[in-house]
């Protein structure tokens, strides 16, 4: 006879316990269930409310940037304070905008250096900022604007640097054909340096570029560098930025001013300036730019130097770099670089 395992035999009594808490396990997940199935309809229009308030509220920044930019202070001083002759100019748009700027003119020189500002600023900004004096007395014209919806110029949109670029455009073309300007170089800084890259992309007549402080493209600008892959927000959003910022403008905002990716075209001779301490635009926008740039390029990793500080802190060998790389490449002639 085939006798059980001792511990094989369960008493009556455990059976009905075990049944008991499978039971109310089992119920126990049905109530839990009926619970989540019955909040999911709150669950998801919470999680519409929470994307649609983020939608709007990037819609409402990018509206911000566009249109509510800062025009800059307009100055009362001139470049008459910096002893230089000067004349008030101003030129159109390829979409019939006026734009207004001083033109210093130095008599005989056939070579000239535009001056472009960055976000929100105008040609009262660059005249404290910029060499500008040094430049003129180094035998070069010198324009300074305002760059659309800036300082005293027509407009209402900025453009992250796109629109800008057309504007200096127009500026190369004012000074080429009222001016009888030969050779053109651009300095730019902050955005404005950006837009100076993308002005020599895209239309004829730069010869030479002095990029201060520029972004290499608006996603890098947006976040700390090496960061925006781990930065989820930035993943989901930033997408949503640029199609607002596409519909708004009616162009491809971050196609356009992508020069990570646009660079290598760049054939126009270029000198890039970054501070080392840059916490707005740290240094290495201008190290990528400076890395894909497929024409003549040199940089300057300035010590110590902030946004835009370079110049502050080291004005004598600021002016001096940038004046002798312009006078390699820009002529006073034919456009032939200098000797």
């Amino acid at each position: 006879m085939l006798k059980l395992a001792p511990q094989l035999i369960v008493p009556p009594y455990s059976c009905y316990r075990v049944w008991g808490q499978l039971k109310f396990s089992v119920m126990e997940d049905r109530r839990n269930t009926k619970l989540y199935l019955n909040m999911l309809p709150f669950i998801v229009l919470l999680a519409l409310l929470g994307t649609g308030r983020a939608l709007y509220d990037i819609s409402a920044t990018i509206n911000g940037q566009v249109y509510n930019t800062s025009r800059g202070e307009v100055g009362t001083f001139t470049p008459k304070d910096w002893e230089l002759p000067f004349e008030e100019v101003e030129f159109k748009t390829t979409d019939d905008l006026t734009v207004k700027g001083w033109f210093v003119d130095n008599e005989g020189s056939s070579r000239a250096v535009i001056l472009a500002p960055g976000k929100g600023g105008n040609k009262w900004d660059v005249l404290k900022e910029a060499p500008v004096k040094h430049l003129y007395d180094n035998d070069f014209d010198v324009l300074l604007f305002d760059p659309r919806s800036t300082g005293e110029s027509e407009g209402d949109r900025y453009g992250f640097g796109y629109f800008e670029s057309q504007d200096i455009a127009n500026a190369v073309e004012f000074l080429k054909k009222e001016r009888g300007v030969k050779t053109v170089g651009v300095w730019g800084g902050s955005a404005g340096a950006s837009a100076a890259i993308i002005a020599g992309l895209e239309s004829p007549g730069i010869d030479a570029i002095v990029a201060d402080s520029p972004y290499a493209n608006l996603k890098i600008a947006a976040t700390n560098y090496g960061k925006e892959n781990e930065d989820k927000v930035m993943q989901i959003f930033f997408p949503f930025y640029m199609g607002v910022a596409r519909f708004s403008l009616n162009f491809d905002v971050y196609g356009k001013t992508n020069l990570v990716e646009r660079v290598e075209e760049l054939d126009v001779p270029l000198f890039l300036i970054h501070g080392l301490e840059d916490r707005a635009l740290g240094p290495v926008n201008s190290q990528l730019i400076y890395e894909n740039a497929g024409g003549p390029r040199s940089m300057w990793l300035v010590e110590g130097a902030w946004h835009l500080g370079a110049h502050e802190i080291y004005p004598e060998e600021y002016q001096k770099r940038v004046s002798s790389f312009f006078e390699i490449y820009l002529s006073n002639n034919t456009g032939v670089p200098s000797e």
